[in-house]
């Protein structure tokens, strides 16, 4: 081989090596996270030992009785007290507004109920966020009862209400409509699309005066099926689905994310109620059962059995990685599928903390081995953050015969580093009450701007510079040379002291004589102006004092 050859290979090896250099540079350092069992919550699911001695998990019971998942009370008013004492509902989830009702003893259990009669009667419940009443996730199958007695009929007598108008009507009314009861969903069903549609059962028969009437409005998730009961019977039912077949396309029940209205009882209704109540098939809004219909058994029962598949709900902690905006790069895990069994996972991700069962951040359905999690939009940001959680669905086969198993289940991801400190940092002059500073421009690619820190004393800043005619100090400042030249004065320091809202700073005036130190930070384009935002540390220090020159030129 000649000389010539051997320099060419090495050329080449070299551009090689360097073309890996840059890819790997342009990219973080991914990490990769296997999650162990700690802390999970297991529904209708359990863990096992595979032939390799690792840990799996598959559906625990694949039959269907349905006491593996009963219904739970979430707001329960029994009005055994007077008003003066209701600050919470029954169940104690709900906090009580405002309620004004005349109490009285020895209602039809026994107990105490409330009678309604005046304008001003009526009891408001406040709704929060990670109850039924604001969940905007899937609730799947839910009850709403009442006992009610009507002295007196009204054209719009409310039993229950919960009325959003964020985006138009939306939500649910158990509504007395002179002698007929009336139950009108707004919005408050959508089809696959995410299409939301009204729903409203007003064919009751007609409600006697002065007798007690147990009311209730139910809705199974599994076939779509929403019926009205008056005193155990069924008065009317409708089919919540695409097509109005049973099972099929079943549209899915939930609330608009944007709406926290009030929840309404006994407003322009002329009687008594006793017992009010929501009950749902899921515990904490933590959906622990989806069910299934395939086409192959459509019958309502198929072997005595339920046309549905049973799953087995694995729902992870809240996870914390080690700052804001990380970024998943790939989610996984590895499974073992027997037939007509499937797994399938969600995830969420955000900035702010939430608890493993709170309704918000919202999830998303993702794939097994998903790439680029964080590039899904989600309004202004990306799905990014520093708390996540994952929950996977063990679905069995429709005979009740098959499960499937999970196991190493893991993700990968990046961190947004926050961008290096300015360098090369100082005084380029000084004149009357004005100092001009510059540094070298950062070339990281998201930077988004830099922050002026000085004050009066070395290392103790009275006031941040964020804007100059408010715009933000931006490379758009920077020369030929890469230098960004940016000169300090009252007017300046008035516009970002007018900017702090919350006034935490002092910001002291530029003064002819007095010596002011100063620091420059960088920071990126993740979330600017908000405590995720990623940072740099304090340039180094340098210090100017104003002077106005000499009176004679």
């Amino acid at each position: 081989m000649t000389k010539k050859t051997i320099q060419r290979y090495v050329w080449m090896i070299a551009l090689v090596i360097g073309c890996c250099l840059v890819t790997g540079l342009s990219y973080e350092t991914a990490y990769t996270i296997i999650f162990t069992p700690d802390g999970l919550d297991l529904f209708n699911a359990k863990k096992v030992q595979l032939n390799n001695n690792t840990a799996g998990y598959t559906v625990a019971t694949i039959n269907y009785k349905e006491t593996v998942n009963p219904l739970i009370t979430d707001l329960l008013l029994s009005f055994d007290s007077d008003f003066p004492y209701l600050l919470k509902d029954d169940s104690g989830h709900y906090a009580i507004r405002y309620a004004q009702y005349k109490y009285s003893q020895d209602g039809i259990e026994g107990e105490g109920y409330a009678q309604f009669f005046h304008r001003d009667h009526r009891v408001e419940i406040q709704t929060a966020k990670n109850n039924w009443l604001t969940n905007c996730d899937d609730f799947g199958s839910f009850t709403i009862e009442a006992t009610i007695k009507i002295n007196k009929y009204s054209p719009n007598a409310v039993i229950l209400s919960r009325i959003g108008y964020s985006a138009g009507k939306q939500g649910f009314e158990m509504l007395c409509v002179n002698n007929k009861l009336a139950v009108r969903f707004y919005k408050m069903f959508y089809k696959k699309d995410n299409t939301p549609v009204d729903v409203f059962l007003h064919r009751s028969p007609s409600l006697p005066l002065n007798t007690w009437q147990h009311v209730s409005i139910s809705f199974d998730r599994i076939s779509g099926k929403l019926e009205t009961w008056i005193n155990g019977d069924v008065v009317e039912t409708v089919y919540c689905t695409e097509s109005g077949e049973p099972f099929v396309d079943v549209l899915v029940p939930k609330f608009n994310c944007h709406d926290l209205p009030i929840a309404t009882v006994g407003k322009n209704f002329y009687g008594c109620i006793d017992k009010v109540r929501i009950s749902q098939r899921y515990i904490e809004n933590l959906q622990k059962e989806t069910t299934i219909a395939m086409s192959q058994y459509k019958p309502v029962n198929y072997n005595n059995r339920d046309t549905i598949n049973r799953e087995g709900i694995i729902t992870s902690p809240v996870y914390q990685f080690p700052d804001f905006g990380t970024m998943v790069l790939l989610f996984n895990w590895q499974e073992q599928l027997l037939p007509s069994t499937y797994v399938w996972m969600e995830f969420r991700i955000s900035d702010e903390m939430f608890k493993s069962d709170d309704m918000l951040p919202q999830w998303y359905r993702i794939n097994n081995n998903q790439k680029n999690i964080y590039l899904k939009k989600v309004g202004d940001s990306y799905c990014r953050g520093k708390y996540y959680q994952w929950r996977a669905h063990l679905v069995s086969s429709p005979d009740g015969t098959n499960a499937p198993t999970i196991y190493a289940i893991g993700l990968q991801y990046a961190l947004d580093k926050a961008p290096q400190p300015p360098v090369m940092v100082a005084v380029d002059s000084v004149t009357d009450r004005m100092v001009t500073l510059k540094w070298k421009k950062n070339v990281e690619y998201d930077i988004s701007g830099y922050k002026i820190y000085y004050g009066v004393k070395s290392g103790k800043y009275d006031g941040v510079i964020t804007t100059i005619g408010n715009k933000r100090i931006t490379n758009e400042l920077s020369d030929n040379n890469g230098y960004i030249n940016v000169t300090l004065t009252n007017e300046i320091v008035e516009e970002n002291r007018s900017n702090d809202a919350k006034g935490f700073l002092q910001y002291p005036v530029l003064k002819n004589n007095v010596i002011y130190y100063f620091a420059v930070t960088a920071y990126d384009s993740y979330k600017p102006d908000t405590l995720f935002n990623h940072e740099s540390k304090p340039s180094k220090e340098v210090s100017a004092r104003p002077d106005p020159g000499s009176d004679i030129q």
